[in-house]
């Protein structure tokens, strides 16, 4: 067993914000369905309800984007957590086995 250094703190830190990331991308997804969702049951007589629906489908394609772009950060931070972990075991005294 190797003690917590830094670059362990690191690793762990990233694989959190790796995995928080990944369910934020999964509310961003509901979000954006629910939004279409709703703008398909609207009765589009009233220009109100036209209204809505412009608003809801334009709403729906922004967050779709930002789903987008939380993907690419929790696959920067993947990397960087793979990155950090690959430098604890070149670190630990026992690198490549037991000695």
């Amino acid at each position: 067993m190797t003690l917590p250094t830094a670059d362990t703190a690191a690793s762990h830190q990233l694989a959190i914000v790796a995995r928080e990331l990944a369910r934020l991308i999964e509310r961003l997804e509901d979000a954006a369905a629910l939004a279409r969702r709703l703008s398909g049951e609207t009765d589009w007589q009233a220009k109100a309800a036209t209204a809505f629906h412009e608003r809801a489908d334009a709403w729906a394609g922004t967050v779709s984007g930002l789903r987008c772009q939380a993907e690419t950060v929790r696959l920067d931070a993947a990397r960087a957590r793979d990155r950090a972990t690959f430098a604890e075991s070149a670190l630990s005294p026992f690198a490549g086995g037991v000695r």
